[in-house]
């Protein structure tokens, strides 16, 4: 008996999609930042005033920001404004139940705050970075993705370290 319930679950296992991609480390060396990210992004734009790339399944856009030198409650400010400039449409809980904007205390060196939402019918997250040690530049990160790859996306915005 036990042995046919276990065959029953692999087998339904198996036939459940599963959306993941592979994800490899990246840097924007002009901001000396590394992050992960589907290894099948292609960059379409790569300097001093913006990082973009992009699959079928992501689009992500980071834009720095000098002269800010936000403290908690303006970095929570500062993405409220950008999210509602964005037209990001954003719930007061997301959708693990936590307020928003999500304070991020810690991400691999960087302060943070993200929010979770939508525009367009798609699913997006932005996420405000502040490196503590130079705090007058900020970074904005935008990552819209296919629903199924919301895991892919939470990977990509803890991925982001100072280098």
């Amino acid at each position: 008996m036990i042995r046919k319930f276990l065959c029953a679950i692999l087998l339904s296992a198996s036939c459940v999609p599963v959306n993941a991609q592979s994800l490899q480390s990246w840097t924007w060396d002009y901001y000396k930042m590394k992050f992960k990210a589907p290894d099948n992004m292609v960059v379409q734009k790569n300097d001093a005033s913006v990082y973009e790339a992009s699959n079928r399944s992501i689009t992500m856009d980071i834009y720095p920001l000098t002269g800010q030198n936000l403290t908690y409650d303006g970095m929570k400010n500062a993405i409220i404004r950008w999210a509602d400039k964005s037209l990001l449409s954003y719930k007061t809980y997301n959708s693990s139940g936590d307020k928003q904007p999500i304070y991020l205390e810690n991400i691999n060196g960087y302060w943070g705050c993200a929010i979770d939402g939508t525009k367009d019918g798609f699913s997006a997250s932005v996420l405000l970075l502040v490196n503590p040690d130079y705090p007058d530049i900020n970074f904005y990160v935008w990552i819209s993705y296919a629903p199924e790859y919301y895991h892919d996306a939470v990977s990509i915005l803890r991925s982001f370290t100072p280098m």
